[in-house]
């Protein structure tokens, strides 16, 4: 509510501002003496401004309105990005800390975060100016540790063992601190992760596999 507030006030900042001080500077000039010709003047002077300050108005609306569009629609590809996240790290996390599964086989290269629309999107300009403004500049903070964990992840597939192990090392952070949990929450509420942790956490009913 505070950013569209912000965003309305400086769209239409200007005209009022413009408008105000021109009836001011109008009101100072008047000529007492001879009231026809100061009302032409007047009037010339306020339909040029007032169609200046309309135009203004029209086009803040327009960018205010196409930055909004542009918000919504990248908070959803984002969201999207966000279920993905939380549920490959998630997973990762169960498989780590799972007993029958030797150790073994739990050192290998962490897969890449899938931040396939954040890939996309980053490449416009527009969509980076966002990143002033809440909630998008969490989640940008977000997003570039994540893609700092795929470099690392890349470096490790080409045999840079430093990066193999700076690469498990940042997975398991990211895990302990719930940085994915984090992003998660800008989109979804508490109850609903918790549903989506317990579809892979709760056996299935009828399976063997957790039959005592």
């Amino acid at each position: 509510m505070k950013y569209w507030f912000l965003e309305i006030l400086k769209a239409f900042a200007v005209p009022i501002v413009l408008i105000i001080v021109t009836i001011i500077v109008l009101l100072r000039s008047i000529d007492i003496n001879n009231q026809e010709t100061s009302q032409i003047i007047i009037g010339v002077m306020l339909g040029v401004v007032l169609g200046f300050s309309a135009d203004l108005i029209k086009r803040g609306f327009d960018d205010l309105t196409k930055t909004q569009r542009l918000r919504k629609i990248s908070l959803k590809l984002l969201e999207q990005d966000a279920d993905s996240t939380y549920r490959g790290i998630y997973l990762w996390g169960l498989f780590q800390k799972a007993d029958n599964i030797p150790i073994e086989d739990k050192v290998h290269i962490p897969p890449e975060i899938d931040l396939k629309y954040w890939n996309f999107l980053k490449q416009d300009k527009e969509f980076l100016m966002l990143g002033a403004n809440e909630p998008f500049n969490e989640i940008f903070n977000i997003m570039w540790d994540f893609e700092k964990i795929n470099y690392q992840i890349e470096l490790a597939k080409r045999g840079n063992k430093g990066a193999f192990q700076l690469a498990i090392a940042l997975y398991h952070l990211t895990v302990k601190d719930g940085i994915h949990k984090k992003l998660l929450l800008m989109f979804r509420t508490e109850q609903e992760i918790k549903e989506i942790d317990d579809k892979y956490t709760k056996p299935k009913e009828g399976s063997d596999k957790y039959k005592q």
